[in-house]
């Protein structure tokens, strides 16, 4: 049997203080009790899922995981605490594994990426969000434009790969602030890079200012000008555009963020936390840990099955083929690979039959099909990839009915 890699997500949703944008599990509300007894609580649930591995099709047996990534909340809150469980998990890592730890700015200190590194930690992901005062006081966060830079020197002295978050249509933000933030970037000689346009989501204070009118998001034209000034500056740094909002440097690709985009396997820990494993059923199986960290105490337990429906976790058990094409069409559509239409037919049981929007998007270049059969999407177009997504999925029919498709 085809053994296929797979990911390992552990969420830590500690902060000691809430960005207002944050719309993650996340608490600054907690004691260091809560934190130890948290932290015990993840590894209850590694260990349930070290014992029932055998019964996940597919999935290799040694080393278990290809990539591990900490995220939060802000994981750089925690150290030393957390080698009893990293000493599980990397004795079932792959021993070229990308191990990824979420960072604030403010908890980058040699002391700390010491720890980080003995525990096996050799990479790290560094919410920088903005170089500018200006724009790190409009995001609510603590550190300065100074302490940041000075961040990714020092990971660079202890760990040879950190990926830096930046956030464009901050209030107020300018092109000329924009430009500036990306020639800091380049400067700071970070291997990865995340882009991500600010987003007023759920219950956030962010969210709620606007929906008082007390504040104003960025226009999606002027978004698309800050995009498309990214693409440009990062193409002329040296940086390879992977997927819409990620970038890196020639041979330092973000393992992990890639089983999310191209449909791989991976397992999440912890509250909030989701994990879909290709291989279970006929269509793959996605389920999720309920988002309150307080209640997150899982039972030792010996069979897949039980873990899987305990602790509130949800199960998506109505999973038909049109799910795995709406999320293997969306989340690869944005990516330099772009989707292969050969698999997903044979994984769906859909077939490819492109619609008139699609048909002028080939014509207008804007569509690319190679001798592969690999469907790419113009980069400039990534950044409306959920319009094109819609088109795409909708042009995979059932076998039986495309001809009644108009």
């Amino acid at each position: 049997m085809y053994h296929h890699p797979i990911g390992l997500y552990l969420h830590l949703p500690f902060c000691a203080r809430i960005c207002h944008y944050c719309d993650f599990v996340k608490s600054a509300l907690y004691t260091g009790d809560q934190k130890t007894t948290y932290l015990k609580a993840l590894e209850t649930q590694l260990d349930n899922y070290l014992k029932v591995w055998a019964e996940i099709p597919g999935v290799a047996q040694d080393p278990l995981f290809y990539s591990v990534f900490w995220g939060g909340g802000t994981p750089s809150l925690v150290t030393e605490e957390l080698r009893p469980i990293m000493t599980k998990i990397m004795a079932v890592t792959d021993k070229d594994a990308e191990i990824t730890l979420e960072a604030n700015p403010e908890h980058i200190t040699d002391q700390n990426l010491a720890i980080w590194k003995s525990l096996g930690i050799n990479r790290i992901s560094l919410g920088v969000q903005s170089f500018h005062d200006r724009g790190l006081k409009a995001l609510t966060r603590e550190h300065t434009g100074a302490e940041a830079r000075e961040a990714v020197r020092k990971v660079l002295a202890h760990i040879p790969s950190v990926n830096v978050d930046l956030i464009y249509g901050w209030p107020g933000q300018t092109a000329e602030d924009w430009q500036s933030d990306l020639e800091g970037l380049a400067q700071s000689g970070a291997t990865h890079a995340s882009l991500y346009n600010l987003t007023f989501e759920g219950n956030t204070p962010f969210a709620r200012r606007v929906s008082r009118g007390r504040m104003h998001a960025i226009d999606d034209d002027r978004l698309y000008g800050f995009y498309e000034t990214a693409c440009t500056f990062m193409k002329q740094a040296g940086y390879e555009h992977e997927e819409v909002s990620n970038w890196h440097l020639p041979g330092m690709q973000a393992q992990h963020n890639g089983l999310y985009w191209h449909g791989g396997s991976y397992l999440g820990l912890g509250s909030g936390a989701h994990s879909f494993l290709e291989k279970l059923g006929p269509y793959g199986t996605r389920f999720h840990q309920n988002g309150n960290w307080r209640t997150f105490v899982p039972e030792s337990l010996d069979s897949l099955q039980g873990i899987m429906t305990c602790n509130h976790i949800a199960i998506d058990v109505d999973r038909e083929a049109e799910a795995l094409v709406l999320e293997q069409v969306s989340s690869g559509l944005r990516t330099s690979r772009g989707i292969n239409i050969t698999s997903i037919e044979q994984k769906s049981g859909y077939s490819f039959e492109p619609r008139p929007v699609l048909l002028q998007a080939f014509k207008e270049g804007l569509l690319r099909r190679d001798s592969r059969d690999q469907l790419f999407l113009e980069e400039l177009e990534w950044f409306r990839e959920t319009l094109w997504s819609l088109e795409v999925s909708l042009s995979f029919v059932p076998r039986d009915t495309k001809k009644s498709v108009p």
